[in-house]
Formats: structure tokens, sequence, C-alpha cells
């Protein structure tokens, strides 16, 4: 009798204790919905900027790609970091039916051997964290997720339906600044001797979408709304970017006789710099600082 009284003494001390890790368990349970979609959004991302990482390491190897950053732009990168933030910003809240369903149709995207499907993928995860938001926090997550997805993606579709016109609008830009008239996406050299021919890799496109990343993760990471001075300033970086691509295409054609020193590493390295300090200055200083943070 007195082992069984024992016993049951220990019994009844151990449930306050085993009452008290359950109720710490229970807030880590409400924390999985944030932290589900930040593992989809970072398997996502590394899906998609896959090849890009492939082809840096096979051309440059791991050290050279990996100071380049894989080929993979620094506003990327960050405003992945963004997304994932924002996500760990939004209420705590657990699992959901349609969450599962809508990872499933993510996960089938990100195991297709494309990894352009992949950004489709995020760009699902976010068209449902907008749907099923249940606060702002997770609206400003969706979109700048959604914004991740424009450079690698959206601006691919777009250049290949718009190539032309895109290609055309930049030698335009360039034959007026060298003094000459474009055909099509070919500008005459000032002094006569021949062509620039300006393929698609030196749009201005690619920049554009960078500068509309930064400035959507600038506005969601402070005041959450776009204002008319917000606005005004990604304009204004928008057109910063294109000046300064527009600018470099125009010096070949005004000194053909450096093309080497312009279009290749110095030049390109010159201008990625500017472009980069000119869109992240821009949105550090600028955007998203004129309204309160909308909670």
């Amino acid at each position: 009798m007195a082992w069984q009284a024992a016993t049951l003494r220990r019994e009844v001390s151990a449930r306050p204790r085993l009452a008290r890790l359950a109720s710490i368990s229970l807030p880590a349970q409400t924390l999985v919905r944030p932290a589900f979609f930040a593992a989809l959004v970072a398997i996502g991302f590394a899906n998609g900027i896959s090849e890009h990482v492939y082809r840096a390491v096979a051309d440059k190897g791991l050290a050279t790609a990996a100071s380049d950053t894989f080929d993979v732009s620094v506003i990327l990168w960050g405003a992945c970091a963004a997304a994932l933030l924002a996500l760990f910003r939004t209420r705590a809240e657990e699992m959901r039916r349609s969450d599962l369903a809508m990872a499933s149709l993510a996960g089938l995207a990100f195991l297709l051997p494309v990894p352009a499907a992949s950004w489709l993928g995020l760009c699902l995860i976010a068209l449902h964290l907008h749907v099923t938001a249940s606060d702002k926090a997770a609206r400003r997550a969706a979109a700048i997720l959604f914004a991740l997805t424009i450079p690698l993606f959206w601006a691919r579709l777009l250049f290949a339906a718009f190539s032309d016109i895109i290609l055309h609008s930049d030698a335009r830009l360039v034959g007026w600044i060298v003094g000459t008239e474009a055909v099509g996406n070919v500008v005459p050299l000032v002094d006569g001797s021949g062509s620039l021919f300006i393929a698609p890799g030196c749009s201005s496109l690619a920049n554009l979408s960078l500068a509309l990343l930064s400035a959507t993760v600038f506005i969601n990471m402070r005041c959450g709304r776009w204002t008319p001075a917000s606005l005004a300033w990604a304009l204004t970086s928008a057109a910063a970017v294109v000046a300064i691509n527009v600018t470099r295409i125009s010096l070949i054609g005004l000194y053909p006789s450096h093309y080497g020193l312009i279009h290749g590493p110095v030049g390109a390295t010159i201008a990625g710099w500017l472009t980069l300090i000119v869109i992240l200055a821009i949105g550090y200083h600028r955007i998203g600082y004129d309204a309160p943070y909308d909670r």
C-alpha cells in the first residue's frame, strides 16, 4: 500500500509538469504556417536560380562564381531575404487545408526539370498568400514574393512577346544620342565605319525589372503602400537605369575603337555597379519613407 501511495503521488506531481510542457509547445504549432511557406520560398528560389549557379560555377569556378554572386543580382538575393523576413512577420497561424493543396501544386512546379517553372510555383504561392491573408503583413509578404519573380520570369515573357518593340526603343534612344538614324535595332556608328547591333542581352528591360523589384521591397518593408512620391522616385530609378544602359551603348557608337573596353568586362562592371548603386540608393533613401507603417 505504501508503494502504491508513493506511485500515485509521483503521478499527481508529474501532471502539472506535463501541463506546463504542453502549454510551451502550443505556440510552436501556431508558427507552422509562416515557417512552412518560408521553406517553400527558399526551395523555389534555389531551384529558380539553379541554372545560373550551374553555369557560373562551370564557366568561372566556384570561388569566382561565388564572388560574382553566381551571376544573380544582389537585388534578387536581397529580395529573397526580404520575402522570407516578411513571411515571418505575418500573423502566427496554423496550417490550412488549402495551404497543403497549394504546396502540392508548387512542389510539382519545383520538381519539373525546367528552372523557370519554379518561378511560376512562387507566383502561385504569392497569389495564394494574398488571397488567404488574414493581415496586411501577409499581403506585403505576398507582394514582395510576386515581385521576386518579375526579373527572371515575367520580364522574360514580356521580352519574348515584345522583343522587337523593346529593342527598337533602345535603338532609337542610342541613335538620338549618337546622332544617327536607327533602323530596327541597328544603329549606324558615328564615323560611318559600321553599325551597332543591339542584342537582347543589351536591353534595358532587365535593369528595369530590378528597379521595380527593389522599389516593391522597400515599399512593403516600410510603409506598406504606394504613395505619389514613392511612385515618382520609383520612376526616377527606372529612368536612371535606362539612362546608364543607353549611355554605355551610345559610347560604343561614338567611340567604336574602344569597343573592347566599353563592351568588355571593364565597361560591364562599371555599368553594373552604377546601376546597382542608383537602384539601392534611391530605394534606401527615398522610397517608402513618406507614409507611416501600415499595420
